[in-house]
């Protein structure tokens, strides 16, 4: 079986044996090339990178700096071309000789025209464009424009045929053709998104030696993207702190590569450092880099003081100790000055970088400047800061600082967010605390009329703030309310309540209540499968005289129907209602 023949594989000994061959030959080598991939289309979504491009490089490929694939090409073709395309078109199996087909144009060939051609490949297919191109470069000795060689670098780098494009840079060398920097760039942002790193840092540093191309920014920021973003270590992170060294004037991208790669390394304070020169030096990151930076610090801000779980062996046996984490130590200060040092410049982090800031204020009691940079944010109207507003309501409360924390909860309203169930709590609850009763009904009517249901703990809240006014009704109702939601309440909240019914000497009201309790409890043993619970529940509620009532009985019935146990209380069921018919006689 034959094996799969390079693009330009034969171009890397073509530069000592170019004319030996016929022209023929190079021609069917370069055009039996097979396995190319579908180019990608222009709708489609490339990956963002951080490089540099300049008003020239947008003429070059529209949108793209890097794009051949979305370069302009002339919707009205000139008879040349028009020719061209005709004499070159045929099926791809067909055996023509292009020196003969084109022999009118050998004296017409340029880059200009090869590039016109070639950018035409759908209308041609991919085997007849590269058939042109081995034969176009053939003819002027493969001495093309810079323009040419960018397009073909990233042709051939879209279908990943990397050693097809080396071998591209390296034929036009060897022929005293000029490489320029920027179709290094293209090579070695190829090779970085593939992972072939080491490849792209081999053409990098033979760049001066092999090419005579001395490298420039768009050069150094790709290495630096390959290097930090792609696949970052300790290793590459080394290496790109040299690299980045060399720059005679670093630029926005080349500072951010590098801040993102010491942020993914771990190395923080490294990244730091190197804001402080980016800012002093009037230069803004981009926004990845703030997102990696304030990110970064904010989870180190987190783990200062925190403890986590060990495995230890000791003689066989295994036993959990807490040890607190080592980290370095992360001053939030420095966290809070990033923030205002690009927010001066413009620009802010995500949302969900916002947010993490935002939440590790509010734990170190940083409210103020919590305040102040939920306040900017805001205005800026950056996007959904629910978690943001949460956390500051939440810290607000915690503080007693209520009037506050209702402030801003009417703020969120009034942007038309809704407020989660945490945040109705802990105001509630903070409401509860210190006795502002009516302002807590208040906020619970808003929430049942947002549609935000109730738990547990609003309504503990609430029953415990009843009862510490000696408000046993309003009490009591909450807790029958609260039990018909479902809800089971603590055994000091019951007790709690159901001792402020007896002081006021409603006893009428304790039996209700502990009859509605019993029920609630049936329905738990019936609903978990818990049988033998759910008897002796049964039997010591007919004891006390509470019959269950409907709803109740029908899920009793089936749950022992189903178990095949129907006949463990078939006989108690009936008994209590010959109970209910007699005592309905007797009145």
């Amino acid at each position: 079986m034959l094996a799969r023949r390079n693009v330009f594989g034969g171009f890397l000994t073509l530069a000592a044996q170019l004319f030996q061959q016929s022209n023929r030959d190079v021609i069917s080598s370069f055009s039996s090339t097979s396995g190319f991939q579908k180019p990608i289309s222009r709708g489609q979504r490339k990956p963002k990178t951080d490089t540099q491009t300049s008003a020239a490089d947008k003429f070059r490929f529209d949108s793209d700096p890097d794009s051949a694939e979305n370069s302009t090409f002339p919707q009205v073709l000139s008879p040349d071309l028009e020719k061209i395309f005709s004499l070159i078109s045929s099926p791809a199996d067909t055996t023509r000789d292009l020196d003969n087909l084109l022999k009118d144009f050998k004296n017409k060939l340029s880059s200009e025209l090869v590039l016109q051609v070639v950018m035409n490949y759908r209308r041609l297919g991919r085997r007849n464009t590269l058939e042109f191109f081995s034969w176009a470069g053939l003819q002027i000795d493969f001495r093309f424009d810079d323009l040419l060689v960018e397009y073909m670098a990233d042709f051939l780098g879209r279908r990943k045929l990397f050693d097809d494009m080396k071998g591209l840079l390296k034929t036009v060398s060897s022929r005293k053709g000029r490489i320029s920097s920027r179709a290094i760039s293209i090579c070695i942002r190829f090779l970085g998104r593939q992972g072939r790193v080491k490849e792209a840092l081999s053409l990098f540093q033979e760049m001066e030696s092999a090419f005579n191309c001395l490298p420039d920014n768009l050069v150094f920021n790709n290495m630096l993207y390959v290097l930090c973003k792609r696949e970052t270590s300790f290793e590459t992170i080394d290496i790109a702190l040299t690299i980045f060294w060399r720059i005679d004037s670093p630029d926005a991208y080349s500072y951010s590569n590098l801040i993102v790669g010491l942020c993914k390394c771990g190395r923080l304070e490294n990244a730091f450092h190197v804001f402080n020169e980016m800012h002093r030096r009037g230069v803004a990151p981009t926004r990845t880099a703030v997102n990696n930076l304030i990110g970064g610090l904010c989870e180190l801000s987190m783990k200062e003081g925190c403890v986590q779980r060990v495995r230890v062996k000791d003689h066989g046996r295994a036993v959990n100790i807490f040890v607190p984490i080592v980290a370095p130590k992360c001053n939030i200060q420095h966290v809070i000055e990033v923030f205002w040092a690009v927010q001066r410049m413009e620009l802010l982090p995500s949302t969900f970088v916002v947010t993490q800031l935002i939440k590790e204020l509010c734990r170190l009691r940083r409210i103020e400047d919590a305040l102040e940079i939920l306040e900017v944010v805001e205005a800026r109207k950056l996007g959904s800061l629910d978690e943001g507003y949460t956390s500051v309501i939440k810290v607000l409360c915690e503080v007693q600082r209520i009037g506050d924390a209702c402030e801003w909860l009417s703020k969120m309203i009034s942007l038309g967010l809704k407020p989660k169930l945490v945040v109705y709590n802990s105001i509630i609850g903070a409401l509860c605390e210190i006795g502002n009763i009516l302002e807590a009904e208040k906020h619970f009517k808003i929430m049942c009329r947002k549609r935000c249901d109730p738990d547990t703990t609003t309504y503990t809240a609430l029953i415990h703030a009843y009862c510490r006014i000696q408000n046993y009704e309003a009490a009591y109702e909450m807790l029958m309310e609260m039990m018909g939601l479902g809800w089971f309440p603590s055994v000091h909240t019951y007790n709690l309540v159901d001792s402020l019914i007896k002081e006021q000497g409603r006893d009428d009201l304790s039996v209700k209540l502990e009859k509605k309790r019993e029920t609630q409890l049936l329905n738990k043993f019936c609903k978990a499968g818990d049988l033998n619970a759910a008897y002796e529940k049964l039997c010591s509620m007919l004891t006390k005289g509470f019959h269950p009532p409907i709803y109740t009985r029908d899920v009793l019935e089936r749950s022992f129907r189903k178990a095949g146990k129907w006949n463990l209380v078939q006989d108690l069921l009936e008994r209590m209602d010959s109970d209910v018919i007699r005592n309905s006689s007797s009145r």
